[in-house]
């Protein structure tokens, strides 16, 4: 039979391996669009790269123009500066040509993830433009899962306009193979048109693998399908209306991949810095 003292002290360490069990809130590992610090790259890419180390990222995320340079190129500049490339936005143009291209460069990086930043479509996103990005979609994320790569979509908030299944997002999501097409919530660019970012992670568990970390001014418009906005509108993190104290800790719960702070603001060098440390000032 177990004595008091037995029993005292197997008690004490079970409540101590169940505080345990409790993992503590994460902190997230947070790395840059570098779209955000655009005019200072195309003045000075080293300096912009190196300075973004010096705030504080350890990666990033690009495009595929590379600032006039070509995929070794821009490697050698980031490995200069101690960042590493994480994903790629790829543009569809280049995609319809295969992806033979995207899975060299993100070879060249050792980096996973090619994105897809933008639907072609005319004034209006239509239910063809949709279907046609469908079919795209599930070929280019057959083809990149082959070669051991992965494929989202960055949606902008032209796609949530009405159709029969909700909106024409809700068709791209359902049309899509959910193993191999997955995507990027900008949380600015679902705040625009009127979404909601919980809803939809709520709605799409696993869909959702990457997040743009951007804030919405409190008192912007809001509903506008076309993704324009002011710049202006885009505020240090924590200072407008996204609701990060719910759309964290549903990302962290739902496994997001990486994260990745994106200013469109004229002041994005002042802001990002301002973005990181309220996220990092938080255990999410």
């Amino acid at each position: 039979m177990m004595t008091r003292r037995e029993f005292a002290a197997v008690s004490a360490a079970w409540v101590a391996s169940g505080m345990k069990a409790k993992a503590a809130p994460a902190h997230l590992n947070i790395g840059l669009e570098l779209y955000s610090f655009r005019e200072e790259a195309k003045r000075d890419l080293p300096g912009t790269l190196a300075r973004s180390r010096a705030l504080g990222f350890d990666h990033i995320e690009t495009g595929s123009d590379y600032y006039g340079h070509t995929a070794a190129e821009f490697r050698k500049l980031t490995d200069q500066a101690g960042l590493k490339v994480t994903s790629v936005h790829f543009q569809y143009g280049d995609m319809k040509k295969g992806v033979g291209n995207a899975c060299r460069d993100l070879d060249v990086f050792g980096a996973q993830w090619a994105c897809m930043p933008w639907i072609p479509h005319g004034k209006e996103f239509t239910r063809s433009d949709a279907e046609k990005a469908v079919a795209d979609f599930n070929a280019w994320a057959s083809a990149l899962t082959r070669e051991g790569k992965k494929f989202a979509y960055h949606a902008h908030g032209y796609e949530f306009r009405p159709a029969p299944e909700g909106t024409l997002f809700d068709l791209l999501a359902r049309s899509t193979d959910p193993a191999t097409v997955k995507f990027e919530m900008d949380t600015f660019w679902i705040a625009v048109p009127g979404q909601d970012c919980v809803k939809l992670l709520e709605k799409y568990p696993g869909r959702w693998r990457l997040m743009h970390l951007k804030d919405l001014r409190k008192g912007a418009p809001i509903g506008n399908q076309e993704a324009h906005a002011d710049d202006k509108d885009s505020v240090p993190v924590g200072d407008g209306i996204i609701p990060w104290d719910k759309v964290l800790p549903l990302a962290l719960e739902q496994g997001f991949e990486d994260y990745f702070i994106e200013d469109e603001s004229p002041d994005a060098m002042k802001q990002a810095p301002l973005s990181l440390k309220y996220l990092k000032s938080h255990a999410w």
